[in-house]
């Protein structure tokens, strides 16, 4: 946790920083307001400040139990799936090199990507009939990550204050850290007081659990908006993941897990992501000369 709150610090930070020199610069130089027949704004570096949050859905392939049933189908095992409900988040920096309408853009971000499911279980005695015991088991996956996106955007209208814009691109993310919120609610009608229950929730660390890298596809659109020399961009967009998150060699050595039967299923993520920025250039426009400043 002091990591990672040290990091969102430093992006902070940097992006404070990054402000206060566009201003030095804008003294210094006698920076003006840019027009849209300027030469300059055809070039240009931009350098800022992302964030915003995210929706993840988990697509499971093979499926995998810590159970295994005997006298009724497998299939009654297999974990419901919640999709696009779990609100996460992203904070970033976005570097992008601009030409004639088309952008190359580097996007380091830290994310925190939410994957959720649900197991169901039901005991009968074979007694009694009337004596049975149901569980649910609702699992919360806390997904941090510190991902490469490196997009390529097209503005659609080159010469208005709002450019609407196209992207695509790939990503790759590194697993920082992982857990595992389990919140376990039934109803027991077996040890003679009857009634639904429901137990405080319990955090186990699953790092170990996932793979340490996650690679995928990037699509979207957005827009951007110039005010003097800052540009203000919000943008959407969706991730295919192309690779098994699942460490494989890891599914079943987490203890507290076996003992509840949980397993995980080989799966791949798919993530809506919204963002809002604020960037600044790299180079400027001076008074003096109506020259381009780097």
């Amino acid at each position: 946790m002091v990591k990672k709150i040290l990091l969102f610090n430093i992006v902070i930070m940097f992006s404070f920083s990054l402000l206060t020199e566009a201003q030095i610069y804008k003294h210094k130089y006698n920076v003006r307001k840019p027009t849209a027949n300027d030469k300059f704004l055809k070039t240009q570096w931009w350098l800022g400040f992302k964030a915003g949050a995210n929706l993840t859905k988990a697509m499971p392939e093979t499926r995998y139990s810590g159970l295994s049933p005997t006298n009724y189908s497998s299939n009654q095992l297999e974990k419901e799936y919640a999709g696009f409900d779990k609100l996460g988040g992203q904070a970033g920096l976005e570097i992008t090199f601009y030409h004639q309408g088309f952008s190359f853009s580097l996007q380091p971000y830290y994310r925190r990507q939410r994957v959720s499911y649900s197991n169901n279980y039901e005991w009968v005695s074979s007694e009694n009939t009337a004596n049975t015991l149901t569980l649910k088991y609702d699992q919360d996956h806390l997904l941090d990550y510190i991902e490469l996106p490196l997009l390529i955007k097209y503005d659609i209208m080159k010469s208005s204050k709002v450019r609407p814009f196209i992207q695509i691109g790939a990503y790759y993310g590194t697993l920082v850290n992982a857990n595992k919120n389990i919140e376990i609610s039934g109803t027991d009608f077996a040890s003679g007081s009857a009634g639904p229950f429901e137990n405080q929730s319990q955090i186990i660390g699953a790092k170990a659990l996932f793979t340490k890298s996650s690679v995928g596809l990037i699509g979207g659109a957005g827009f951007s908006y110039d005010f003097w020399n800052v540009r203000l961009v919000i943008d959407a967009s969706y991730r295919y993941g192309l690779n098994n998150i699942t460490n494989v060699k890891n599914r079943y050595s987490e203890n507290q897990l076996s003992g509840i039967g949980d397993a995980l299923d080989d799966m791949k993520l798919r993530n809506l992501s919204f963002n809002i920025g604020c960037l600044f250039p790299m180079r400027f426009i001076s008074n003096q000369g109506n020259n381009a400043v780097k």
